[in-house]
């Protein structure tokens, strides 16, 4: 009876390798499976499993000779791709720059929070479970891994790399050399802020004369919102179709770039980032607000983000409402949509009765991709994303409603838009099954102005973009400064000189708007385009002439 122990234990590893390995293979084929069901685009369903192959077949040779060295191998090749199809799950793309450059503020998804950490959590482990060689002849292992191989070539220059979940790590690590790139194509020594230097703010709309000379301002920054959640038929947001309707409103007029830092900063003062942080010496609308005798405020929903809180600062607004205790019931420690609408009355209220006017803006966080409705719901309740963007619009509803039995009702114009598009990812697709996008960060978003009295107009701009919306706002209040803007107000006609207002960037991704119609770029047009956004980079870090 003793002989026969250790001749059973030795039987039981042999099978336990062969199911773990069946595990974490069938892990991945069946994560492949899920994304293409997600996206529903076969090219990505090709490319993962001719890779998922490759894995095997290296890993098999390798684990064949060397052991510990070839699970270790296997395992952070499956780990590769499996990050990649999570990710493609969730975010319809691969990990792409901007992802990574919002890394610090992964607090922001925690709406997903359980689903995005059981996926990664799975993914680590299955991917490094020990697996054994599987046994095939080596002639003939070589001859399925050179047929693999000439599978994935044929099938990449027939339908591009871009569908790669192995090679899009490539690609990451040539977008962040790439956006890197313009600051390298300036010329040192140049003071490039008179490149940008402009003596006025076009004037094509005449203020109506039933305004003051110098009405109050309130500007709201929506989180993650596009056009197409407006005008849903199922009136998710009939409020503010409403309020569009009735409105100065532009059509055709998409986001510039994206995320929120970026394009915060690239509206108020019509420019781009390259970096999340970067500070910019050049003139913002708030300066040129503040300069007229304006009061500039800025209400921070997310006070509780150090990072955030602080580029705020750096805006340059006499003041930024940031105290951390006011955090209502919104998600991660932010002031909820419905807080946040109730402290911009307060806060405009009170400052309508002071002697200046005022110009106040908001950035409402509850639409941010990822989270659900602490108050009000769509229907049944059973859509995350229907219930966010249908609470945003109900207490955007009772603001409007407070508002126009106000006496700041006489005397204030509201600018309403978005930072940034909606971000399509899987639950985008989920609750907006019949809507196609084109590009996952870039789309129509909403802009109008309205205030008391107001005739409705319908402008569209054709394409054009974020980066026309301070001297739009500039124009409509008839004021005209010096700037360095990239942009022009929109009531101007499309300006086929004006190389910026169709080009969104963010980050090393480049595509163009012009006539209402999202394409890339070509490489002559991204060539231009990276050196004048380098002298533009430049141009915002330097001091500005006396």
């Amino acid at each position: 009876m003793d002989l026969m122990k250790p001749r059973t234990k030795t039987l039981k590893r042999p099978k336990l390798l062969t199911c773990t390995t069946a595990i974490k293979y069938a892990f991945s084929a069946g994560l492949i499976a899920f994304a293409y069901s997600q996206i529903g685009d076969g090219r990505y369903l090709i490319a993962g499993y001719l890779e998922l192959a490759a894995i095997f077949l290296i890993s098999n040779a390798l684990i064949r000779k060397k052991r510990i060295a070839g699970w270790v191998v296997n395992g952070i090749l499956l780990l590769a791709l499996n990050v990649q199809m999570a990710v493609l799950t969730f975010g319809n793309t691969y990990i792409s720059l901007v992802m990574m450059t919002n890394l610090d503020s992964v607090q922001d998804l925690a709406g997903q929070a359980f689903v995005y950490g059981t996926a990664i959590a799975s993914a680590v482990i299955l991917s490094f479970l020990p697996a054994k060689d599987i046994r095939i002849k080596r002639t003939a292992e070589a001859r399925l891994l050179a047929l693999v191989l000439v599978c994935e070539l044929a099938f990449t220059m027939f339908c591009g790399s871009s569908f790669s979940p192995i090679y899009a790590y490539w690609t990451l690590a040539a977008q962040k050399i790439e956006a890197q790139a313009p600051q390298r194509n300036i010329q040192a020594g140049v003071n490039y802020t008179e490149f940008f230097h402009n003596t006025t703010v076009a004037q094509k709309y005449k203020k109506p004369e039933e305004l003051p000379e110098n009405p109050n301002v309130i500007v709201i920054f929506t989180e993650g919102l596009s056009e197409n959640i407006i005008e849903d038929k199922r009136h998710i947001m009939a409020n503010v179709a409403a309020y569009e309707n009735k409105s100065v409103h532009f059509e055709n007029y998409y986001n510039h770039t994206f995320a929120t830092y970026r394009a915060l900063s690239g509206q108020l003062y019509s420019g781009y980032q390259l970096n999340n942080y970067d500070a910019n010496s050049l003139i913002s609308l708030q300066d040129i607000l503040a300069d007229k005798g304006y009061t500039t405020t800025f209400i921070n929903t997310e006070t509780r983000n150090l990072n955030f809180t602080n580029y705020l600062i750096e805006m340059g607004f006499d003041e930024v409402l940031s105290d951390p205790e006011v955090v209502s019931n919104g998600p991660a420690d932010s002031i909820s949509d419905k807080d946040a609408y109730e402290l911009l009355y307060d806060t405009v209220v009170a400052q309508g009765k002071e002697d200046r006017p005022f110009f106040t803006a908001i950035y409402t966080f509850g639409t941010h991709t990822s989270l659900d409705s602490p108050d009000e719901v769509f229907g049944d309740g059973s859509d995350s994303i229907l219930n966010k963007f249908y609470n945003l619009d109900l207490q955007f509803g009772k603001f409007m409603q407070k508002f126009m039995k106000s006496d700041l009702a006489e005397n204030t114009v509201i600018f309403f838009t978005a930072d940034h598009a909606a971000y399509q990812d899987r639950l985008f697709n989920i609750s907006f099954p019949d809507y196609e996008r084109v590009h996952t960060e870039l789309d129509r978003i909403p802009f109008f102005i309205y205030y008391k009295g107001i005739e409705p107009l319908a402008v569209d701009v054709e394409g054009r973009n974020t980066l026309d919306f301070a001297p739009t706002v500039l124009d409509f209040l008839d004021i005209s400064e010096n700037n360095f803007f990239l942009g022009t107000t929109l009531f101007s006609g499309l300006d086929n000189n004006n190389n910026y207002d169709t080009i969104f960037a963010d980050s090393a991704v480049y595509a163009i708007t012009r006539g209402a119609e999202i394409r890339k770029l070509t490489d002559t047009e991204k060539n231009i385009i990276k050196v004048k956004l380098g002298q533009y980079y430049a141009a915002k870090s330097q001091a500005l002439p006396e």
